[in-house]
């Protein structure tokens, strides 16, 4: 596997050091490329449909797929909150059978995402992507065993609580680049953060955790 930067991307391939984040319904690999794939909880308006699931399950099997997500809980802008756990949890289930991490939405419903995960005990890694909640919630998850990535848009009280074992680094929708984003967070946290971030990367994608 390449070294990886940037562990969630919306911006289009070819992206070498990223993986990028699709739906089932624009899984349309290219060669080299790395993806993950999920059902947004912004996408829960109504029940998932079949064929959406047979496209999802497709894609997440795909060699090239190397994580499963973006997935999760939005309280803010997602659709029925039931809808949202059905949907998060099949994603998590799944992610469990084929031993692929899982990257995380969270919007207000990390308490529900932590009790999925008691309830599961998943032996692959959880992240949260784009963490930018306060230091409270960041101990929370950090205690339940979570994965964190930054992108430009962060708490600086949360990004230093965190573990360098546990960070990781993004550019979302964020009109940045990853190397922006790693000498911010590398100015902040008093270090060069490049390798710590590479070698997490691949740790993130390759060995399971609880």
């Amino acid at each position: 596997m390449q070294n990886i930067l940037d562990i969630h991307t919306h911006h289009p391939a070819p992206q070498p050091d990223a993986v990028i984040a699709l739906t089932p319904e624009n899984f349309n690999p290219i060669p080299g490329q790395l993806y993950s794939v999920g059902i947004h909880p912004w996408d829960t308006l109504s029940p998932i449909p079949a064929r959406t699931w047979e496209l999802f399950e497709e894609a997440a099997r795909h060699p090239q797929t190397v994580a499963i997500g973006e997935c999760g809980i939005d309280l803010v802008k997602g659709g029925p909150l039931y809808i949202q756990m059905q949907t998060m949890k099949r994603q998590a289930e799944l992610a469990e059978n084929l031993g692929k991490p899982l990257i995380l939405h969270n919007v207000h419903g990390q308490e529900i995402i932590i009790g999925m995960k008691k309830d599961i005990k998943p032996e692959v890694a959880w992240m949260v992507h784009g963490f930018r909640s306060k230091p409270t919630i960041a101990t929370m998850l950090l205690d339940a065993g979570f994965w964190f990535s930054f992108n430009n848009k962060f708490n600086e009280k949360s990004l230093a609580l965190i573990p360098l074992e546990r960070l990781l680094a993004e550019t979302d929708d964020e009109d940045c680049t990853i190397q922006e984003v790693i000498t911010t967070l590398s100015s902040l946290r008093g270090q060069d953060l490049k390798e710590i971030i590479i070698s997490n990367s691949a740790t993130f994608l390759n060995s399971p955790n609880k």
